[in-house]
């Protein structure tokens, strides 16, 4: 255990965590014509480029970092997003805890997640869909929540990427749900990341879910480049989802205020690397970012960088400008809060390692002491970029796996 002030402090709190033209046509040619008018090079090669990073790590050495656990999401109605899951993706919820809360005059709930210390979190679900990164849904209550959900060009903007083997399958299942979708498939045709092809979509309680595809990979990925980590490391075979082809989590992607500095954060302190950067892109006279990405249309992405992390799903950087772009974080209690959670091997060991690089830590490492998810230990940390990081640690598995069909998946699993 470390020297942190606050360990007394969560040992004594864990009492509380128990309780006119054609789409297709617009595709081939109208796309291609709004990014040569906007100068960009999203779909040329132009500025574009593909970056290796010079860490040698991956984020496996003194951190022990395996990959991505889980992304935390802040819904309004957990159950309605569990339903959603289960009834269109397929989706297996094995792991539901909570409530849990800390009255007055008590600070836990600030301390450990950083939210206003009266704040409830009702429940929390973790899903699993396909063979990568799960899902963890919260549902809070808190005096000072932000009940709006962020635009993917706003600073708090995220959405989950799922890789699926044929997109035009996926994106008509997707429709036969009637789940609300934007422009695509969209094919990369040139630059860094030419040979992918994706479709946003937006769930009822205003999430955004990605499609994509790269079946023969992408063009940044030569000889002298580690490319970034795919769910089809892990087989081929489609599991624990109904939709078709679909492996697992691809990525995550979130909305930084400055691209390179979030790519900076992510190299030194966790060891990630860069291995794709490309952009900028917009359309000055049409409607495609509205279309393609549900921002305003004359918003403009200055540059996307992807950051592998570890053996697992990556981390999608995004820098946008936009007339309406909101300029503020969200709470973990907020519409739309949300983190990224990775899988260290010892956790006691990779708190101390943060806290060596300056990352402002709340309190833990905190362990569960009762209940389905007996086992775990987590401690969140607040990086300069908005997007809370959590680092998780089961290395005797959880209580919930002992009655559960289908567990959660394990990122030790994953294939390098």
């Amino acid at each position: 255990m470390t020297n942190d002030p606050g360990a007394e402090q969560a040992k004594a709190a864990r009492g509380v965590f128990e309780t006119g033209m054609r789409r297709r046509d617009f595709l081939a040619n109208g796309a291609k014509v709004a990014a040569v008018a906007a100068g960009a090079t999203f779909l040329g090669a132009g500025q574009a480029r593909a970056a290796a990073s010079s860490t040698l790590d991956d984020g496996l050495g003194r951190l022990g970092l395996v990959g991505m656990d889980h992304v935390g999401l802040t819904v309004p109605d957990v159950a309605e997003a569990v339903d959603w899951f289960q009834d269109v993706m397929g989706a297996s919820a094995p792991l539901t805890f909570g409530p849990f809360s800390d009255p007055a005059p008590g600070t836990f709930m600030h301390d450990l997640l950083d939210v206003d210390p009266r704040a409830v979190v009702d429940q929390i679900t973790v899903l699993r869909i396909g063979h990568s990164a799960n899902i963890e849904l919260f549902q809070y209550e808190a005096p000072d929540q932000n009940q709006t959900h962020p635009r993917n060009s706003d600073w708090s903007g995220h959405h989950i990427a799922f890789y699926v083997t044929d997109i035009d399958e996926a994106v008509a299942y997707m429709e036969s749900r009637n789940v609300e979708k934007f422009f695509g498939p969209f094919e990369l045709t040139a630059g860094p990341a030419a040979g992918q092809s994706i479709n946003y979509f937006k769930t009822p309680f205003g999430t955004y879910i990605e499609l994509i595809s790269y079946p023969n990979g992408m063009a940044y990925q030569v000889p002298s480049v580690k490319p970034l980590w795919t769910p089809k490391q892990n087989g081929t075979d489609s599991v624990v989802t109904k939709v078709p082809g679909l492996l697992g989590i691809d990525h995550i992607g979130i909305t930084v205020p400055d691209v390179d500095a979030a790519a900076g954060w992510f190299k030194d302190v966790l060891g990630f690397t860069n291995p794709l950067t490309f952009g900028p892109f917009a359309d000055p006279v049409g409607t495609f970012m509205q279309d393609l990405v549900d921002v305003d249309p004359k918003a403009v992405v200055e540059q996307i960088r992807m950051v592998r992390a570890g053996d697992g799903p990556g981390v999608e950087l995004f820098q946008y400008t936009a007339p309406d772009q909101d300029h503020t974080f969200r709470k973990n209690s907020d519409f739309g809060g949300h983190h990224i959670a990775f899988y260290v091997r010892h956790i006691d060991k990779a708190v101390p390692y943060m806290q060596s690089k300056g990352v402002e830590k709340l309190l833990g490492p905190f362990a569960v002491g009762g209940g389905p998810a007996l086992g775990q230990s987590i401690n969140y940390f607040k990086p300069p970029f908005g997007t809370f990081v959590e680092l998780i640690s089961y290395p005797h598995g959880m209580a919930y796996e002992a009655t559960a069909s289908i567990p959660l998946w394990n990122p030790r699993d994953n294939h390098p």
